[in-house]
């Protein structure tokens, strides 16, 4: 028997405001720190956007989906990772979306994992992760308060993983943690379908990225060998595999956002739960469960200052702080939390939590040819120095607000 394990992350940045609209804005209270630095504007254009494009229809059909098979022997399991932020601007701007979740919840086959609310880089900062510790502790009551159920299973931000992290984690009470299967991981005699340990005992589910990648990226190439793809195709290649799990992760809005409508992904993922199911060796499954019912296959061991992740093709943090700048940004950033802290302001604790998001770092990275390309595609600001502007500005600001709260500055 081989479980394939369904997880679809979604995350949605808050954007930065420009400098020339934040320069003259006079005194302002606490509470009016998150439109004095975000963009409220852009930040709903761009979630409706994906929300008609992606979030609904995609969130529809897979309800969908798992109703229609619920009380069948081989019921439809998904699983998602929802960032902090990404509810967030859902309640803002498309509430209905979030009753849409409620009632995947409500199906018993439908998992929500952990992470960091603000989908930060927390987990770098030091070895004790404090800072770390209560994001997470945040976004697993949001996400029992919505959904019925803390989360048993952690996912960190863009599957960032080392010894270090999953001890933590570990220590937090989850059963499981899910990152990528870098090829450095898998020795002669390993498969990314297996379930492992961490250093610290704890299981690990490691993304097998090549069969995730076929759907989430190159699914709509007409060069590639597999187009196009079909959901029997698909699934063929899930049954000629005799391991004992594969874990199929992917960004939520590859599904009509990355990859259009117009592709016939959604018609793809319509048929894939039919074609899985005629192969008697396959099964759907959740990451707790998978957790639960698999034996461990072996150790895997990730020093902390070799950090893995699923980005770009290296797959480790060069993404974040691969360049000056973004290393300058990320200690700015880590270097506030005393002041931020000491403030004792609930607001400012906010708006600098909403700084660490990795999105801003992402924006900053100076990186060549296809990652590169990824990199501007992504960007909310057009370029890496406005980028950089928008972030240092802010966080300077914030500082010296904090710095006259806290009684290290004066207001004079």
């Amino acid at each position: 028997m081989t479980l394939v394990t369904f997880f679809f992350f979604a995350h949605q940045p808050e954007r930065l405001l420009a400098y020339e609209k934040r320069r003259n804005s006079g005194k302002i209270s606490s509470d009016q720190l998150f439109d004095h630095y975000f963009d409220d504007h852009l930040n709903a254009e761009v979630f409706r956007k994906v929300a008609h494009k992606c979030y609904y229809p995609a969130t529809r059909l897979l309800l969908e989906l798992v109703l229609q098979h619920k009380d069948t022997d081989k019921q439809f399991r998904v699983s998602y990772g929802l960032s902090g932020t990404f509810l967030d601007q859902a309640r803002r701007y498309e509430p209905e979306l979030i009753n849409i979740f409620q009632q995947m919840a409500a199906t018993g086959c439908v998992e929500f994992t952990g992470e960091t609310y603000y989908h930060s880089l927390a987990g770098l900062f030091d070895p004790i992760r404090e800072e770390f510790k209560e994001q997470v502790d945040i976004h697993s009551t949001e996400i029992e308060k919505l959904f019925g159920r803390k989360p048993t299973v952690f996912r960190n931000t863009e599957c960032m993983f080392n010894n270090g992290i999953a001890a933590s984690v570990q220590s937090m009470g989850f059963e499981g943690i899910i990152t990528e299967g870098v090829d450095w991981l898998m020795e002669s005699w390993k498969s990314p379908d297996f379930i492992y340990e961490a250093d610290c005992g704890l299981p690990v589910l490691l993304r097998n990225y090549q069969l995730s990648d076929d759907i989430g990226y190159r699914f709509p190439n007409r060069n590639w060998e597999g187009w196009p793809l079909s959901a029997e195709t698909f699934a063929g290649w899930l049954a000629g595999n005799t391991d004992m799990n594969v874990t199929l992760a992917l960004d939520y809005e590859a599904l009509g956002e990355h990859i259009w409508a117009d592709t016939g992904i959604f018609d793809f993922i319509r048929a894939l739960p039919d074609a899985i199911k005629k192969h008697p060796q396959l099964e759907f499954s959740t990451p707790t469960e998978a957790i639960r019912r698999l034996p461990r296959a072996g150790k895997i061991y990730v020093d902390d200052f070799s950090t893995i992740s699923w980005a770009d093709k290296e797959r480790d943090t060069s993404a974040w702080l691969g360049s000056e700048m973004q290393q300058f940004a990320f200690e700015e950033i880590k270097l506030m939390e005393q002041t931020i802290k000491a403030a004792n302001d609930p607001y400012m604790l906010h708006v600098w939590r909403l700084m660490q998001t990795s999105d801003h770092l992402y924006y900053l990275a100076d990186k060549d040819l296809s990652d590169g390309d990824v990199h501007k595609y992504f960007s909310a600001y057009g370029n890496l120095f406005e980028g950089f502007i928008r972030l240092h500005t802010a966080l300077t600001d914030l500082r010296n607000r904090a710095e006259r709260a806290s009684g290290v500055l004066s207001d004079g």
